[in-house]
């Protein structure tokens, strides 16, 4: 018998309740509405013949909303859904939630993983998924990984790949990321983390909220990707120099605080981007450079704080050494567009009509 269908989903149940949401107006996203998200993701999945669907617990109330749901979901649809199975492990209420889930899942091959959050959340989905690819789906604040599309099409994309319909080539990519690490003055490593799309260099001592308010501190931020459509740290770099997902390294940008210091760079250039939803800001950078995976980003001598995909996750001190490189395919994503352009192309989802059968 063939092996059963299997997908996995991590959905974090407080994305999108930081306190960038609260400055700038921004709607949320209640656990009804989550779970909505999710009833539309399995519809899609039993659609696709998918027989179990991993998803990760939590503590919120997320599960009773759709648990509540499920069966008129059941009674509705026109493909028998797949079974629902809730991954055993303790709850901390923490991104690490979200990186045992992703392992545990990983570990028992799961075909894909959909995952429900914003880079954040993805970020800490890439630290224990290993090479099952992942299907990004925004819930967040700052969306510069997951891209905005219903959640639906995400979940028909992924399902036509686990169920083996869409070969790997055709719609899974490789991606970048950063790895940041910290040494002591005897150049002991004593922290190791990642970041998918930006790591930020602060002039500021306490890490306090994990969100970054005030562009006023920033000082470098080095990006995986640039896009035009992004929210965040990396809009400022593409305001600038425009990078693909999927293109060849990163960038560099050295910025010049408001306060005028260093004023006198002669590449400097004032620019404007939107760092957060209903928020933009006039940004100064003194240079923009390259930077490939042979390549390697140092700082010492100095205090400050470095956010990951936005939010402040390492302090250092002067005595200690920030390395930031780059490393090309270090994890998979299915690739919706390509999926399911290629479903399209090769009529996956098309089948002929009997005679007597109406649409």
């Amino acid at each position: 018998m063939p092996a059963p269908v299997r997908v996995g989903i991590i959905a974090n149940p407080v994305s999108a309740r930081d306190i960038r949401r609260v400055i700038s107006h921004a709607a949320g996203l209640p656990l009804g509405e989550r779970a909505n998200m999710l009833l539309r993701i399995v519809a899609a999945l039993a659609a696709c013949g998918t027989d179990e669907v991993w998803l990760m617990p939590e503590g919120e109330g997320l599960r009773a909303h759709f648990e509540r749901m499920l069966p008129a979901l059941a009674a509705d649809c026109a493909d028998p859904l797949p079974a629902i199975v809730w991954v055993e492990m303790p709850v901390s209420g923490h991104t690490a939630d979200s990186t045992r889930a992703a392992e545990i899942m990983h570990q028992a091959g799961l075909s894909a993983i959909l995952v429900l959050g914003g880079d954040g959340t993805h970020r800490a989905v890439v630290k224990g998924c290993g090479k099952t690819p992942i299907a990004g789906i925004s819930t967040g604040t700052n969306n510069a990984f997951p891209p905005m599309r219903e959640a639906t099409v995400t979940a028909f994309a992924a399902g036509l790949y686990a169920a083996g319909k869409i070969p790997a080539e055709a719609a899974v990519r490789r991606n970048k990321c950063l790895h940041i690490r910290r040494f002591g003055a005897d150049n002991t490593l004593l922290q190791h983390d990642l970041a998918l799309i930006d790591a930020a260099i602060l002039n500021e001592r306490m890490l306090g909220a994990k969100a970054i308010g005030d562009a006023d501190t920033l000082r470098t931020i080095v990006v995986t990707q640039a896009s035009v459509e992004a929210v965040g740290l990396s809009a400022i770099a593409a305001m600038l120099h425009p990078l693909d997902r999927h293109e060849a390294g990163g960038l560099v940008l050295e910025l010049i605080p408001p306060a005028g210091e260093h004023a006198a760079a002669q590449a400097a250039v004032a620019l404007q981007a939107v760092m957060a939803p209903g928020t933009v800001k006039t940004i100064t950078v003194a240079a923009c450079t390259r930077l490939f995976s042979d390549g390697l980003y140092t700082l010492s001598g100095q205090n400050g704080l470095i956010a990951l995909d936005g939010e402040r996750e390492i302090a250092f001190r002067t005595h200690e050494r920030i390395e930031i490189s780059l490393q090309e395919n270090a994890f998979y994503t299915v690739d919706t567009a390509a999926a399911l352009h290629y479903a399209a192309r090769h009529r996956l989802t098309a089948h002929p009509v009997s005679q007597g059968e109406t649409s």
